[in-house]
C-alpha cells in the first residue's frame, strides 16, 4: 500500500495514540512499523494472540524497560565490555521477564497463541541473581563483586580517613580562619584540598589546583598529604580496573545467556504491544472484528474524532449487498468523515488493531486500498486541482482488481459539471468491471442517478436537520440525497428572488426530483430507526433468554448435587443401623452397653460454654470461623467469605487440637492472608488495606501479603507510607522474586495487633 493512502487516512497518528500506551522506546519503533498485512493466515494468528490477551481478567502491567538492541548486540561481541547502565539494564529485562512468566503461565492455558509467545520467556533467575550479588540499584558495583575489589576499597576508605584526619589538623588551627577561606576539606582533580584565601596563599606549601570564579579562594593541596593522595590515584585506578574485570565478568555472562535474552527481550515488546492495544480498546471500547465476504461495520467512531472529546455520532458503514456504495448528502453531511473512517478501519483492523464497532461487525481482508480524497493541488508541479486528482488516480486504477478497496472523495468536482459527471460515471464503469470495492461521494445528479439504476452501485445518503441547518451524521442506504444548496441559501438569508430565479431554472423536473428525493429519504430514514429498535429489543429478548437458560442449568445442577448428596448420606445410614441392629442383637449386654454409651453422649451435647472472646475460633453452623468483636450477648463472626452477627450462645469453641490442625495451613478460616489492590485509586485502596490489616490482626495471623503491583509506583508507594505509620505493623518488605517480586510487600503484624 502506498504510505501517502496510509497517511490521508491518518493511520499514523493513530499509531501515535497506541504508543502512549507503550512502556518501551522498542515497542513504540514496533508501532512506528506495524504496516497493513495481506497475507490472511498472518493477520489472523496476530488478532487471535490480541484477543485471547484481552480475554485474560487482568493485563499485564510492565514497568517500563529499556531497549536492549545495541546493548545485546555490543554484548556479543567478543571482548566487549558493557556499561553498569547497560547491566543494569540487563538485570530489568530478565526481572520483567521471570515476573512475566510468573504472572502468566497460569493464566494462558487453552489460549494458543499466547502459550507461544510465553514459552518465549526465558527462566533467567541465575542470571538475575549473579547481577544483582555484584551491582546495587543504584548502578554501583559492590565491595563484594570480588576479593580484590574489597581490600582495594577497604584501602581507599582506610587511606581518605588517614588524609582527612591531617588536613583537618590544619583546618583546626585557631589561626585557621586568617589565611583559610572556609573550614573545610573539598577535592579538586581528584585530590583532596583545602580552600585558601587567595591573598595567603603562600602561607601553606603545597600545590595550586586553581581558583574559585571570584579569585577570592585558591584550592591547595598541602605538601604534607601529596604522597598520601599520590597513593590513593593509585588506589582508584586500581578501583577502575577491578571494576571493569568485574563488569567484563558480567558481560561473558550476558554473553552466554544472549539467545535467552533476545527471545525474551522479543516476547516482553510484544507483550508490551498486546498491552497497549489492550489499552486502546478499554479507552475506545473497541473489538476485533471477524473476517466477512462484504463491509459490515455498525456503530463505527473515528478514534480521532473519541480523542477530541465531545458528542461522536456512530454511523453504519456497509457494503454487503453491491461491492459499491455512492454517498450523497449535503455538504458538511459527514460524507468524507465516512469515507476516511472506512478507510481508516480497513488499515486497522489489518494491523491487528481493534476497532470502536459494535460487536457483530465485519470486514473482508483487502490486498490494496487506494485513496483519491481532499486537495490534491501540487503547486511544486504546476498541477490544478482537478489535474492532481486525475494524476493519482491515473497511477492506481490499473493496479485495481477484486481484492482492492477504493475511496473517491468528491468524484467529478472541479471541472465544468457535465464533463466532470461523464468522466466519474467512466471511473465507476471502469472500477466495476475490475471487481474492485468503491466507496465513493459525489454532488453531480447524473452521477446519482447512475448509482440508482446500477446492479453494482448503492446509492446512500447523509441526512441533514432543516430546522437547525446542521448534518445528523447518519446514512440512509437505498436512497440518494439532495445536496440542498437551494435550502441552505434561503435559510441563510440569500434574497428570495434569488432562489425564485434558481428554482425556475432548474425547472419543474428538477424540483419535484429533490422533493421526491427527500422524502424518499426520509421515508427510508423512518423504516430503519424501526429497525434498530426491533433489532434492539429483539438483542434484548435473547440476552432474557440467555439468563433463564443459565439459571435453569444452574438450577438442575443444584438440584441434581442436592439429591446425589442426600441419597449418599441415606444409604450410609442405613449402613450403619444394620450393622448396629445386627451387634445389637447378638447378646443383651450389648444392648444395655449401646444404651449406657448414648445416655453418655447425651450428656456431653449440653456442656457449660464461657463466653466467646475476640480472636478466638469457634463453630457455628458446622462452619469455623474467628470472632472479631462480642458486645451484649451478640458476637461478631468471620466465617469463610462473609462476616456476621450472631448469638453468642450459638457459637461453639473449637478445641486447641482442632485448632492446630486447622491451622496447619498458615492461613485462618474465613481469613485472608493476602489482598490485592491493583486497579484501585489510592484512596479506596488504602481503606481496604486497613480493613484487611484490622481483620488479620484480630484473627491472630503473624505474616500477610499486599499485592500493588509495579506501575508507575504510586500505589506502592502509598501503601508503603500507610504501612510504615500503622500500629499493628512490626515491619515489612519487599517479596521474593517467587512471592511476587516488587509488586507484592510482604506485611509482618504485631502480636495481638494494635
Amino acid at each position: 500500500m502506498r504510505e501517502k493512502d496510509l497517511e490521508k487516512l491518518e493511520l499514523p497518528k493513530v499509531k501515535e495514540i497506541l504508543k502512549s500506551y507503550a512502556r518501551s522506546e522498542a515497542t513504540k519503533r514496533l508501532i512506528d512499523g506495524l504496516r497493513p498485512l495481506a497475507d490472511e493466515e498472518a493477520l489472523e494468528r496476530e488478532k487471535k494472540k490480541a484477543e485471547e490477551f484481552l480475554q485474560l481478567e487482568e493485563g499485564l502491567t510492565l514497568g517500563a524497560f529499556e531497549d536492549l538492541t545495541e546493548t545485546l548486540k555490543r554484548a556479543s561481541l567478543e571482548g566487549a565490555v558493557l556499561t553498569v547502565e547497560e547491566v543494569l539494564s540487563v538485570l530489568k529485562v530478565a526481572e520483567l521477564t521471570g515476573y512475566a512468566r510468573q504472572q502468566l503461565s497460569p493464566r494462558v492455558r487453552g489460549k494458543a497463541e499466547l502459550e507461544k509467545l510465553t514459552k518465549k520467556l526465558h527462566p533467567l533467575s541465575a542470571l538475575v541473581n549473579f547481577i544483582k550479588a555484584s551491582v546495587d540499584p543504584r548502578g554501583f558495583v559492590r565491595d563484594e563483586a570480588s576479593d580484590e575489589l574489597l581490600r582495594v576499597r577497604r584501602s581507599i576508605r582506610k587511606l581518605e580517613e588517614e588524609i582527612r584526619k591531617r588536613l583537618e589538623s590544619l583546618i583546626n588551627r585557631p589561626d585557621a580562619d586568617k589565611f583559610l577561606s572556609d573550614r573545610i576539606i573539598t577535592i579538586r582533580n581528584g585530590r583532596y584540598v583545602v580552600p585558601v584565601k587567595t591573598a595567603h596563599v603562600k602561607k601553606i606549601f603545597g600545590i595550586v589546583h586553581g581558583t574559585s570564579s571570584s579569585g577570592y579562594t585558591t584550592y591547595v593541596e598541602p605538601q604534607f598529604v601529596v604522597q598520601l593522595n599520590n597513593k590513593l590515584a593509585e588506589l582508584k585506578v586500581k578501583e577502575e580496573e577491578e571494576v571493569r574485570r568485574v563488569l567484563s565478568k558480567l558481560t561473558e555472562l550476558i554473553r552466554d545467556y544472549l539467545k535467552e535474552l533476545s527471545e525474551s527481550f522479543s516476547a516482553l515488546v510484544e507483550l508490551d504491544l498486546l498491552s497497549a492495544k489492550r489499552a486502546f480498546a478499554e479507552e475506545f471500547n473497541a473489538v476485533f472484528v471477524k473476517r466477512g465476504d462484504g463491509v459490515e461495520l455498525y456503530g463505527a467512531r473515528h478514534p480521532l474524532l473519541v480523542k477530541k472529546g465531545g458528542t461522536v455520532v456512530p454511523v453504519d458503514l456497509l457494503l454487503k449487498e453491491k461491492k459499491g456504495v455512492i454517498l450523497t448528502g449535503p455538504n458538511t453531511g459527514g460524507k468524507t468523515v465516512a469515507l476516511k473512517t472506512l478507510g481508516l478501519f480497513v488499515l486497522m483492523n489489518q494491523c491487528a488493531l481493534p476497532l470502536p464497532v459494535k460487536e457483530g461487525s465485519r470486514l473482508p481482508v483487502f490486498k490494496k486500498v487506494f485513496v483519491d480524497v481532499g486537495d490534491e493541488q501540487s503547486i511544486e508541479q504546476s498541477l490544478s486541482t482537478f489535474s492532481a486528482h486525475v494524476k493519482n488516480m491515473a497511477e492506481f486504477l490499473p493496479k485495481t482488481d477484486g481484492e482492492t478497496l477504493v475511496l473517491l472523495d468528491e468524484l467529478g468536482a472541479g471541472t465544468d459539471p457535465v464533463e466532470g459527471s461523464a468522466l466519474a460515471v467512466g471511473l465507476l464503469e471502469y472500477l466495476k468491471e475490475r471487481g474492485a470495492w468503491v466507496f465513493a461521494t459525489t454532488h453531480h445528479t447524473p452521477v446519482k442517478l447512475y448509482a440508482t439504476t446500477s446492479d453494482y452501485y448503492e446509492p446512500a445518503s447523509v441526512l441533514f436537520d432543516k430546522e437547525t441547518l446542521r448534518p445528523l451524521y447518519r446514512i440512509v442506504y437505498g436512497v440518494v440525497g439532495e445536496s440542498m444548496a437551494l435550502y441552505v441559501a434561503r435559510k441563510l438569508g440569500l434574497p428570495e428572488e434569488v432562489i425564485k430565479k434558481a428554482t425556475e431554472f432548474m425547472g419543474e423536473q428538477g424540483s419535484r426530483y429533490l422533493e421526491v428525493t427527500q422524502r424518499l429519504a426520509e421515508t427510508v430514514e423512518g423504516y430503519e430507526r424501526e429497525r434498530e429498535r426491533l433489532e434492539e429489543l429483539k438483542k434484548a429478548l435473547e440476552e432474557e433468554k440467555r439468563k433463564l437458560e443459565r439459571l435453569r442449568a444452574e438450577l438442575e445442577e443444584e438440584k441434581r448435587k442436592a439429591w446425589k448428596g442426600v441419597y449418599r448420606e441415606a444409604k450410609e445410614y442405613l449402613r450403619k443401623l444394620k450393622e448396629q441392629a445386627r451387634e445389637l442383637t447378638k447378646s443383651p449386654q450389648n444392648l444395655e452397653g449401646f444404651l449406657k454409651e448414648k445416655e453418655q453422649e447425651l450428656k456431653k451435647l449440653e456442656p457449660k460454654r464461657e463466653p466467646p472472646k475476640e480472636g478466638q475460633r469457634v463453630r457455628f453452623m458446622g462452619k469455623e470461623g474467628v470472632v472479631l468483636k462480642v458486645k451484649n450477648g451478640k458476637a461478631f463472626v468471620a466465617l469463610e467469605q462473609m462476616k456476621l452477627w450472631v448469638d453468642a450462645s450459638e457459637l461453639e469453641p473449637v478445641k486447641e487440637t482442632e485448632k492446630k490442625s486447622s491451622s496447619a495451613g498458615g492461613t485462618l478460616l474465613g481469613v485472608r492472608d493476602t489482598v490485592n489492590l491493583m486497579g484501585r485509586s489510592v484512596e479506596e485502596a488504602l481503606l481496604e488495606l486497613e480493613r484487611f490489616l484490622e481483620e488479620a490482626s484480630a484473627a491472630g495471623l503473624e505474616v500477610v501479603k499486599v499485592v500493588h503491583g509495579i506501575g508507575r509506583g504510586k500505589l506502592r508507594s502509598a501503601v508503603r507510607e500507610f504501612l510504615s505509620k500503622s500500629e499493628r505493623v512490626k515491619f515489612f518488605r519487599d517479596a521474593y522474586p517467587k512471592e511476587g517480586g516488587s509488586g507484592v510487600t510482604v506485611v509482618y503484624l504485631k502480636e495481638g495487633g494494635a
